[in-house]
């Protein structure tokens, strides 16, 4: 239910945006000429039709259907300023670089643009105030610890996408939570009683039902009744995108880890890896004398380094980049002296050209030819380093796990959590990457592909 209502959601947001698209021409039309004729309709509709198609993607790419820009106002209204000036340049793009429709619309798609950007605010303040808050709204009772629902309660309020915490059945005795709203806590005799009364629709379990005594029955007598039943992992991966390793275990693992269900999609992965790197192959070619000598005139070195990273099945490889840093040691790298050190945001040794080539992925386009040897795919968690690999894995269970998929160019955790210069850092981006492994798919994919596109574009690399 609770991942039925975010999907509705983000689905009534694209709707919502192409109806003020289409709604916009219309307007444009009738200010412009004073009537809307069928004439000016058929020489309209349909490259505009097709280019709101192409607004909806650039929407997406810069990150205004994640819900929850929702709760933050000016974040919300610098993305969706980003979003419409984006919009503006691909229009300007589409009708004078590209003119198969012969039509050079200029007075006509200023306005549009203009009424896109006044009706399309309108509707998103709307959207974000009116109908986010309330529709899909999940009423939660969590079966746990005070401190784990005191928890539970401070990341559904961070959140914007319609949980909320309304009672508390609490099996360890002193660690009541009561924030002065959720005040309804209940025995466990009381559960059925309270999902009436509280007009409940979901069930976190922080727990397994057989761990607490007179919990499995009780829930049992909820299959009769319109609940939805969760264990507190798997909603806490829905709100944040990663897999909470305080709360699973190996037997965890086991039975949502099905890699033998995902071999065909890795197949078809591996195929449309090869079919799109030939052409960034190409491109990396063209671009290989510029980026050489901008590396060259930045410091002296070597142009590309080589790095053994770990792979799929911990099988470790040679990774090439183009060197974003000073060279100290024989080998190009930066390491000299201290050994192999985790990079960090604004990392003294990189030079100007290197996060000019960081910023806008540059650095990692010759790993494409790791991508067409099979040592990486375009999409997978990041290979790291022996050294690296060797202390993180003595020090996180489970990190090994990250090594069941090829490692990729970009990855889940990179557009979400760029950064990992400390062991915390990696213990959440083992968090994304495991998520990643779990739920990979040619959606998700397709997402991280776009989202790393928005990156770039605003320069965000790592």
């Amino acid at each position: 239910m609770y991942q039925f209502g975010l999907k509705v959601k983000r689905l009534l947001l694209v709707v919502g945006d192409y109806a003020v698209f289409q709604i916009a021409l219309l307007l444009t039309l009738l200010i412009r000429y004073g009537g809307i004729s069928q004439q000016n309709l058929n020489v309209h509709v349909l490259p505009f039709s097709i280019l709101g198609l192409v607004w909806i993607l650039s929407f997406y790419i810069v990150g205004l259907y994640n819900l929850t820009l929702t709760r933050d106002s000016f974040m919300f209204f610098r993305t969706f300023l980003e979003g419409m000036v984006v919009n503006l340049v691909l229009a300007l793009g589409f009708f004078y670089l590209f003119p198969f429709f012969g039509i050079a619309p200029r007075t006509n798609l200023i306005l549009d643009f203009v009424l896109i950007l006044l009706l399309g605010y309108a509707w998103r303040l709307a959207f974000n105030k009116l109908i986010a808050p309330t529709l899909f709204r999940n009423r939660i009772l969590f079966v746990g610890s005070g401190s784990d629902a005191a928890r539970l309660h401070s990341l559904l309020k961070s959140s914007a996408l319609g949980f909320e915490l309304v009672a508390v059945t609490e099996t360890a005795p002193g660690t009541r939570f009561d924030d002065g709203r959720v005040s309804w806590h209940v025995s466990i005799d009381q559960i059925e009683q309270i999902l009436r009364e509280r007009s409940i629709n979901t069930i976190v379990l922080g727990h397994r039902p057989d761990d607490v005594p007179g919990l499995r029955e009780a829930l049992y007598r909820t299959l009769f009744t319109p609940v939805t039943l969760v264990d507190r992992a798997s909603l806490e991966e829905t709100v944040t995108g990663r897999v909470p390793l305080e709360y699973v275990s190996q037997t965890w693992f086991l039975e949502h880890l099905r890699e033998n269900e995902k071999a065909w999609y890795d197949s078809f992965k591996r195929i449309a890896d090869i079919i799109l790197a030939i052409p960034i192959g190409l491109f990396t070619l063209i671009l290989f004398p510029f980026v050489a000598l901008l590396v060259k005139l930045s410091s002296p070195g070597p142009i590309l380094i080589r790095q053994t990273r770990i792979g799929k099945y911990g099988k470790p490889f040679k990774l090439f980049k183009f060197r974003s840093m000073i060279a100290m040691a024989p080998d190009g790298s930066a390491e000299a002296g201290n050994g192999p050190r985790f990079a960090v945001k604004n990392d003294p040794r990189v030079t100007k050209v290197g996060r000019f080539l960081r910023n806008s992925r540059l650095d990692e386009l010759p790993q494409i030819w790791n991508v067409l040897r099979g040592d990486m795919s375009l999409i997978g968690p990041r290979p790291e380093r022996p050294e690296f690999v060797e202390e993180l894995t003595r020090q996180m269970p489970f990190y090994g796990l990250r090594h069941l998929t090829r490692p990729g160019l970009t990855g889940w955790a990179q557009v979400n959590f760029p950064y990992a210069s400390t062991l915390e850092d990696n213990l959440k981006k083992l968090q994304y990457d495991l998520f990643y492994i779990k739920n990979r798919s040619p959606l998700l994919d397709v997402s991280i592909l776009l989202k790393t596109i928005g990156i770039v574009v605003r320069r965000k690399g790592t």
